[in-house]
C-alpha cells in the first residue's frame, strides 16, 4: 500500500467535488444577478435572494476546498507515527485519512475515509498507534499501520 496512491485519490476525489462546487457558483450567480428591473413578482426577487444566500455559501465551500488541497499538498510527505494531521491510518477493512474531509469512497476493496480535524471521531482516535483499536461510530478495529 502507497500512500501516495491513496492521496492521489483523495486529490481526484476532491477535485469532482471542487467542480460541482463551481458549476453550482455558475448557476446561482445567474440566477442571483437577475436584473431588478426585468420582474415584478415578488416570487422572483425572493428567488433571486435564495439565490445570492446560495452563492456565498458555494464559494466559502469552494474557499474551503482551496484549504484542502493546500493541506493535501503539504503532508504528502508526512510520516507520523500515531493519528495525526496528514496521518494516514490503514485497518482491515478501512483508510483513514486525517485532515481534510471529502466524501467516502471505496480504494483497492477497503473504503476510504476522510476526517477534519475538527471533527469529533478525529478527537477519539487522536494519537492512537500501530496496534491499538481504533473506534469509529459502530466500527471497531485494530490500526494496521499509520503512515
Amino acid at each position: 500500500m502507497k500512500k501516495s496512491k491513496i492521496l492521489n485519490e483523495i486529490g481526484a476525489v476532491l477535485q469532482e467535488y471542487k467542480h460541482h462546487i463551481e458549476d453550482s457558483i455558475s448557476r446561482y450567480k445567474l440566477a442571483a444577478e437577475r436584473d431588478d428591473d426585468d420582474t415584478t413578482d415578488p416570487e422572483d426577487l425572493s428567488h433571486q435572494a435564495e439565490a445570492a444566500d446560495l452563492l456565498l455559501r458555494f464559494e466559502q465551500l469552494l474557499s474551503e476546498t482551496h484549504k484542502q488541497e493546500l493541506f493535501l499538498s503539504k503532508h504528502t510527505k508526512d510520516k507520523p507515527n500515531c493519528i495525526a494531521p496528514g496521518a494516514l491510518a490503514v485497518t482491515k477493512s478501512h483508510y483513514i485519512y486525517i485532515g481534510i474531509s471529502v466524501p467516502p469512497f471505496k480504494f483497492n476493496g477497503k473504503t476510504v475515509i476522510t476526517l477534519s480535524e475538527k471533527a469529533p471521531a478525529y478527537h477519539n482516535m487522536q494519537g492512537r498507534k500501530r496496534g491499538e483499536m481504533l473506534e469509529l461510530g459502530e466500527y471497531n478495529n485494530r490500526i494496521i499501520a499509520v503512515v
